[in-house]
């Protein structure tokens, strides 16, 4: 007799059934739907109680200005070295808060499309301490970008602005305070920081405006996620643990902002239950497991200690992560006192 498939193995078959057979899935869009069909389909045949919940989202504007200004206020510091340096004090500070203020407009802008949420749960009492599973179906933009180094650069250019503008904030402040820098030191800082800050608003204008023109397949962002979450719930529907319920909780539109995340966590009757919330995202995209310990430059928040301890016991390799200028679909729970992970 076979051996039956293990948890890897079906998660790979959902992974695949994803991202090969339905492909792209944008939030509100046909495949997406036809990926949360699935996902009932497949829960329903091991017992659960499906529930579908709406995910209104404010889709992406064709250009969406404001993850260039910290560009643009880079390259203005860089040049206000040369005459007026106050200024460029100010600069680290709004890339920092940069992530923070898109998000909140994006929380604040109107929502006029649809996504969904499906929630199903293992047969304890509501009562019994709960552990939400969550990972979100929809995928990203596909990068305008194809050259590797190109690609790597975008990725990564606020995190090389950041440290650019603490280095000219530097030397700003050490010509208002008087202190003699050498003209060489206030050249290459103000010339360093043009140059980034110029490169970063060319990369993000030319990023958008291809935004829309090719999807991503959503292998790794995040279709691992979701079959993770299936293989897991058809284990726990032949073996649901005795004094403990397990969520399932399949999001939509996280990637125009964690909006059905955000649906999700606003739902009254979570917050009066033993909850713990653990969100999956680009499993496997690395080779060790990451956690993410805090969200948020300016204003942290941390995640849950004692989630994180039992993550470290399970998998002593796993290794801690700061997010500081992007977030997941634990950051809705987060903001709303509940122990996430």
């Amino acid at each position: 007799m076979p051996e039956p498939p293990s948890l890897g193995q079906r998660a790979f078959e959902h992974i695949e059934y994803l991202a090969a057979k339905l492909g792209p899935r944008p939030a509100g869009s046909a495949t997406e739907r036809e990926a949360f069909d699935y996902l009932a389909e497949q829960l329903g045949q091991w017992g659960y109680a499906v529930e579908a919940l709406p995910a209104p989202f404010a889709p992406h504007p064709r250009f969406f200005a404001r993850f260039a200004l910290g560009g643009v206020a880079l390259l203005a510091g860089g040049l206000a070295l040369l005459g007026y340096p106050l200024p460029a004090l100010l600069v680290p500070i709004l890339i920092a808060l940069l992530p923070d203020l898109a998000r909140e407009m994006i929380r604040r802008a109107p929502r006029p499309a649809q996504s969904r949420n499906l929630l199903a749960f293992t047969s304890a009492d509501t009562t019994a301490p709960t552990l939400l599973l969550v990972a979100h179906v929809d995928s990203a933009p596909a990068s305008a970008f194809t050259a590797p180094a190109v690609l790597w650069l975008h990725q990564n250019i606020m995190f090389i602005a950041l440290r650019v503008a603490w280095a000219v904030a530097a030397v700003a402040a050490l010509q208002l305070i008087g202190l003699d820098v050498p003209p060489f030191a206030v050249w290459l800082a103000s010339g360093t920081g043009m140059l980034v800050g110029g490169g970063w608003v060319l990369l993000e204008a030319l990023s958008q405006r291809g935004r829309g023109a090719r999807w991503s397949p959503g292998a790794h962002d995040n279709a691992s996620g979701v079959g993770v979450l299936l293989a897991l719930a058809e284990y726990y529907a032949a073996q649901p643990p005795a004094r403990q319920r397990v969520g399932f909780a399949f999001t939509g539109a996280e990637e125009t902002g964690l909006h059905g995340a955000e649906a999700l966590a606003a739902r009254p009757e979570l917050a009066g239950q033993r909850l713990a919330v653990l969100n999956l995202d680009m499993v496997g995209a690395g080779p060790v497991l990451r956690y993410v310990t805090q969200d948020g430059a300016l204003r942290p928040r941390p995640t849950n200690t004692r989630l994180n301890d039992l993550i470290r016991q399970a998998d002593p390799g796993a290794q801690p992560i700061s997010y500081v200028l992007r977030s997941g679909d634990y950051l809705p729970f987060l903001r709303r006192g509940l122990p996430v992970s």
